[in-house]
């Protein structure tokens, strides 16, 4: 997983790595201006990858020559990219120069485009002396009449702001990055697009819109949330030199989860597997008019990779969902004119209590007042086990009753709930100001012994340790009803093998995955619930194949 960190807290990694490790800023400007050069080569190598495979070759454009100081003391040879360096007056702007001065030792052409200051730090000023000595002039931006226009030029890197703005940008800056999104030039921002907060979501005047943002020492908050996060392009990550112990034991305990943490909590079948020891999973779930969102659940579970799924649903809705369980085994409990399930039906699903490995309760479960009073005999019943909490079932944990998240046997309970759900158990969810929901998430999670999976456009996993877990896969194609039916049946198939902290997030991040696959095929608006499980084996497979690959790197 990659640390996010709030802006006070890489505050406090710079200030702990000078006093602790002995690294000055220039040698964090060093290590961040390599950083940034691999990520432009990477950029480079795709776009020349990209172009090809089109037929041209990315340099075969026209040059227009209406801009002189575009192309003025460069030596610039028609097949190599031209980079243009546009650089703020603070350590953003040093780790552009920094990147810039390797980028032409390289042999790549480079421009480099400077706001004026009466005086630069003393790192960028030696950053300046290494450019004259090696004949790289910096255009100082003093007036309109000097911005550039980005002619001759094969892409953009935006180190202008970084990310420890404060208000409404000013001046020539909003001008300047009005240039930037005009361009229409592939753009690597440095850490932050310009414009954008670190540790809010908000946008508020301009803003660079990167093609991709290499973040710095670690995930910025603002990557993670909407608007925001639609600025930063495709993210990258490098710690550069700081100790990533020191990064992982920031206070805000929060990190992003990647392809990679996925790849390693994947769960897999061997020839020694079977039905019986490759998890089964118990689903509680329907009413009437509701049974959808039973077998969307059930169904997800077996696509999932649990070995058997069993979902008992009251008699009387028995005949609508029968024809959508194929593989699933569908127990009726009750008699035919039962609708929803009640404190009658207990002895009936008590033996497949004992044989469940987990099990998911609430999808579609309604709220009918015998229904509410069977939930509060199951619950208690339920303790000690691995148990997805989802759906009409989180009523159980609202807020006048705060002491059903505490005490003994809910170690391995997760909930499941949307916005609305999460304030009637006593959260507040304010996604506009993403510290705070991150706090009162902390808050909620610590007050109680249950994890949660705080659902949205960007998913939360908290647990009672405060710790956060933050995965943005998916796309808003899946937002649409049964959705979460799908997440909370694929959650309890991987709690059949997994601790929750291992199973929430790869279930929420494979959720996301099937969404992806899905909007490759059918597009956004007319998605639905059941192409996710209809996808999810092709985004599992996706992962296997990885897993193949990397199998096959080891042996040779």
């Amino acid at each position: 997983m990659i640390p996010i960190l709030t802006l006070s807290e890489i505050k406090n990694v710079e200030q702990k790595s000078s006093q602790e490790h002995g690294l000055s800023e220039f040698d964090m400007i060093l290590s961040a201006g390599e950083a940034v050069f691999q990520a432009i080569k990477v950029m480079l190598e795709q776009a020349e990858e990209d172009a090809f495979a089109e037929g041209f070759h990315p340099h075969d454009h026209e040059h227009s020559h209406d801009h002189e100081q575009d192309h003025e003391d460069m030596n610039i040879r028609d097949s190599r990219p031209v980079i243009a360096f546009v650089c703020g007056k603070g350590h953003n702007g040093a780790d552009a120069l920094s990147a810039a001065l390797l980028s032409a030792q390289a042999g790549y052409g480079v421009v480099i485009y400077q706001m004026h200051s009466e005086r630069h730090n003393p790192e960028t000023q030696r950053l300046h002396k290494q450019l004259l000595d090696t004949d790289l002039k910096v255009h100082v931006i003093r007036s309109a009449v000097d911005l550039p226009v980005f002619q001759n030029v094969d892409m953009i890197v935006d180190g202008l702001l970084g990310s420890g703005i404060k208000g409404e940008l000013e001046g020539l800056v909003p001008s300047l990055i009005y240039g930037i999104n005009r361009s229409e030039l592939p753009v690597l921002s440095i850490d932050v697009p310009s414009g954008v907060f670190c540790d809010s979501s908000a946008i508020k005047g301009s803003v660079v819109k990167a093609t991709s943002t290499l973040c710095l020492g670690s995930i910025k908050l603002s990557t993670l949330f909407f608007p925001a996060s639609a600025s930063y392009g495709k993210v990258d990550y490098s710690p550069i030199c700081f100790d990533e112990k020191m990064l992982v034991n920031q206070p805000s305990r929060m990190d992003m989860y990647t392809e990679d943490d996925a790849l390693d909590a994947l769960p897999s079948k061997t020839w020694r597997s079977n039905k019986y020891n490759s998890g089964k999973v118990l689903v509680l779930s329907g009413c009437r008019g509701m049974h959808g969102a039973a077998a969307l659940a059930a169904n997800a579970s077996l696509r999932a990779g649990a070995g058997m799924v069993r979902a008992v649903v009251p008699s009387g809705i028995y005949p609508d969902i029968s024809a959508h369980l194929l593989e699933v085994i569908g127990t009726p409990v009750g008699s035919a004119t039962d609708f929803c399930f009640t404190p009658d039906h207990l002895a009936e699903i008590e033996p497949w209590i004992t044989w469940a490995d987990s099990i998911l309760i609430g999808p579609g479960l309604g709220k009918d007042p015998r229904t509410m009073e069977f939930l509060n005999q199951i619950m208690p019943r339920l303790r000690g086990l691995r148990v997805v909490v989802d759906g009409d079932a989180l009523s159980y944990f609202d807020s006048e009753h705060p002491e059903r998240r505490q005490g003994k046997g809910l170690e391995q309970f997760v909930t499941t709930p949307h916005p609305g759900e999460y304030k009637h158990m006593g959260g507040v969810y304010d996604y506009e100001d993403p510290m705070e929901l991150l706090n009162n998430a902390r808050q909620y999670a610590e007050s109680g012994a249950i994890s949660t999976v705080l659902k949205g456009p960007t998913t939360v996993f908290t647990g009672p340790d405060g710790k956060h877990i933050v995965i943005t896969a998916g796309n808003p194609g899946m937002a649409t009803a049964g959705s979460g039916d799908v997440l909370a049946g694929i959650l309890a198939a991987f709690l059949t093998r997994q601790s929750r902290e291992e199973a929430a997030p790869l279930a929420v991040f494979l959720h996301g995955r099937s969404g992806d696959a899905a909007r490759r095929d059918r597009g956004t608006l007319g998605m639905a619930a059941s192409d996710l499980i209809l996808y999810l084996p092709l985004a599992i497979k996706e992962m296997e194949d990885l897993l193949l690959e990397f199998e096959d790197d080891e042996e040779i």
